[in-house]
């Protein structure tokens, strides 16, 4: 996403925005990769928290887990939610080039939440817009594209409902 784009989203304007956004930008960036390589689980959680990801108490961000770096803010987690190793929660999709297929798919920001006590395995991806119901189950490897309604377990890829987990609960 041009960064043009973002500071005009976002309502910086002039140099001073410009540079303003510029910092703010590194920064978060500098955090990512400090979150990346953190071994301790509580310091990687803050460190995310830094970063703007809104991130409720008790909650497990496993080993390199990626979340969008332009619109961290725009990602909700509830308390008690674990996130699984290398899972991908992004808030925002955007073509960067140059291309046709840019009118097909447009740019899209939308804000993604996990609610409270879900439990993401690892290499789940979520993609914008998401909202996933409290006490859910992502399986290993899915690819959320749609709700996940609270107390029910999902898997696939795309992901698809496998199992309704109230009367267990």
């Amino acid at each position: 996403m041009p960064a043009s784009e973002v500071l005009e989203y976002y309502g910086y304007k002039g140099f001073l925005g410009k540079l303003q956004y510029g910092f703010k930008f590194v920064w978060r960036f500098f955090l990512d990769k400090v979150a990346f390589f953190c071994v301790i689980k509580s310091w990687r959680t803050t460190i995310h928290r830094w970063r703007g990801v809104n991130i409720g108490k008790g909650v497990y961000i496993g080993h390199e887990v990626m979340f969008d770096r332009v619109f961290t803010d725009h990602i909700y987690i509830g308390d008690n939610t674990s996130v699984g190793d290398r899972t991908i929660i992004t808030a925002h999709a955007n073509i960067p080039s140059d291309t046709p297929l840019k009118k097909l798919y447009p740019r899209s920001i939308a804000k993604t939440v996990i609610g409270k006590g879900v439990w993401i395995m690892p290499n789940v991806t979520i993609i914008p817009g998401i909202t996933v119901g409290d006490e859910a189950v992502i399986a290993t490897g899915s690819v959320v594209t749609k709700d996940v309604p609270p107390r029910t377990l999902v898997a696939g890829v795309p992901a698809k409902i496998i199992k309704d987990l109230n009367e267990q609960l």
